[in-house]
């Protein structure tokens, strides 16, 4: 129904909801709760700070009216009272985290387990990371820890915070961090034995990218194992870490009919590729023709159709003790920082050739 103005036109009733902007939700405050609940706002903090000195049945009415008001203490405001944000940054390259999502999990899983939470940086693989850990440290972190190598820079404007770096699987360039490493130089040596008792003789390493440190250092690992038994590595190649990546290496470089006895891959991605190319593209035997082996033990490299020789990094063990070597830091009960190396566990399968014992070693 229309009505008239003082002026005479006429105009539609406005519908107040209709017109009205949305209104916004307004969070409840501390305030609000102890004003519902009747007490003071120190004893509302109290009853949400753990061992926070209050009677139950003054908890139990600050419970009741939060309930009601569906308030939940800010960790913003606490980490202004306690000078701890309750958060741990990590730095995680784009590869790390496409090929080792089990990193990521339980790097997750044991943050969490120390009542902390996570937040996640990450970084392109051919990009420096001390943009990333910058951004960590404006979010004033307790802690960083890191997949990607970091300047001496970045760990200095940590160190001069005072927020502790822990390197995972990268070796420290500088003192100012402490690491958790697989290592590398003596799992290649335990694979090389391994390989050389096989009967291996001209060997080539499939190298992740050029950048990628990890790679470096078990290529590194190789040239050392063969050096130590007389032996060079034949030739170095560079793969992406990926399936198709070790099949487009193959592809490029070792279809030839001079052929290489052996071939170690940085991971068992590119490893799995380097076998299916060698068997379906070019019709060869493993390892009567050629050996396989590869790095990490992903599930895939248990298969049947598959079964690779590899080296099995102890991820878990790895992550744990990450975040116990970060929070002794952060706690300040570490006594300084330190580098410590997990071993890795050689798996032994069919795709490389079995030990050849003499007449001798037989009998």
């Amino acid at each position: 129904m229309n009505a008239k103005s003082s002026t005479g036109m006429q105009f539609d009733p406005v519908d107040p909801s209709a017109e009205a902007p949305a209104r916004r939700m307004v969070r409840a405050t501390s305030y609000d709760v102890a004003r519902l609940a009747g007490v003071s706002q120190s004893a509302v903090s109290r009853a949400f700070r753990n061992g926070g000195s209050i009677s139950p049945d003054t908890r139990a009415k600050v419970e009741k009216a939060a309930r009601e008001l569906g308030y939940s203490p800010s960790q913003i405001a606490r980490s202004l009272i306690t000078h701890r944000s309750r958060m741990i940054g990590v730095v995680m390259t784009d590869l790390t985290a496409r090929n080792y999502p089990d990193v990521l999990h339980f790097l997750s899983h044991e943050i969490q387990a120390t009542g902390n939470r996570m937040l996640l940086c990450s970084v392109p693989q051919d990009a420096e990371a001390p943009a990333g850990a910058a951004d960590l440290l404006a979010f004033h972190v307790d802690g960083i820890i890191s997949s990607a190598s970091l300047p001496r820079d970045t760990l200095t404007a940590a160190e001069r915070q005072g927020v502790p770096v822990v390197l995972y699987n990268r070796a420290p360039h500088s003192m100012l961090a402490s690491a958790v490493a697989c290592d590398h130089p003596t799992a290649m040596e335990a694979l090389v034995d391994h390989l050389i008792a096989g009967g291996l003789k001209r060997v080539v390493f499939i190298a992740g990218p050029e950048s990628a440190p990890v790679s470096n250092d078990r290529l590194l690992g190789v040239r050392n194992a063969l050096a130590a038994q007389g032996l060079a590595l034949e030739q170095v190649l560079h793969g992406d870490y990926s399936y198709d990546g070790g099949r487009s290496v193959v592809a490029a470089h070792l279809c030839g009919p001079d052929r290489v006895d052996t071939v170690i891959c940085a991971n068992d991605a590119m490893a799995l590729g380097v076998m299916d190319a060698f068997r379906f593209d070019l019709g060869l035997r493993i390892p009567d023709d050629v050996a396989v082996a590869g790095f990490d033990d992903v599930p895939q490299a248990a298969w049947p159709s598959y079964a690779l020789t590899t080296l099995r990094q102890p991820v878990r063990r790895m992550t744990q003790m990450t975040v116990r070597v970060l929070m002794e830091q952060v706690s300040g009960t570490a006594e300084g920082r330190e580098r410590r190396l997990l071993p890795a566990e050689l798996k032994i399968r069919a795709s490389t050739r079995p030990l050849r014992f003499s007449r001798n070693d037989q009998d």
